[in-house]
C-alpha cells in the first residue's frame, strides 16, 4: 500500500464515519418522535481498501436507543480522530520525501 493509497483509504472512511454521525444525529433528532423507526449505520470494507455505509431499519424497534446513540457518536468521533492522524502521518511522510529529493 503507498502512501496515496493510505490517503484515499483515510479519507474513505472519513466520509464514511460523517454519514455515520448523520444518522446518529437523526436518530437522537427524532427520539421523541411517535412510531419513529431508527436507522442504523453499518460500514465495511470495500475491495478497493475504501469503507461503505450500509444503511437498514428494524420494524421492530421500540424507538431510539439513547444509550446506542451516545456509543456511537463515542464512536464516530475516535473512528474520525485516528483517519484526520493517518492523513496527517501520510501528510508528513510526503512532506520528509519531497525535502530528500
Amino acid at each position: 500500500m503507498g502512501i496515496s493509497d493510505a490517503i484515499n483509504s483515510a479519507a474513505s472512511a472519513l466520509n464514511a464515519f460523517g454519514d455515520r454521525q448523520a444518522v446518529t444525529a437523526n436518530n437522537i433528532a427524532n427520539i421523541n418522535t411517535k412510531g419513529f423507526l431508527s436507522t442504523d449505520a453499518n460500514m465495511s470494507e470495500t475491495v478497493n481498501g475504501g469503507v461503505k455505509v450500509t444503511l437498514s431499519q428494524n420494524p421492530d424497534s421500540d424507538g431510539v436507543d439513547e444509550a446506542k446513540e451516545m456509543v456511537n457518536m463515542i464512536i464516530n468521533k475516535a473512528g474520525v480522530e485516528a483517519n484526520v492522524k493517518s492523513v496527517q502521518t501520510a501528510d508528513k511522510m510526503l512532506k520528509t520525501i519531497n525535502k530528500m529529493v
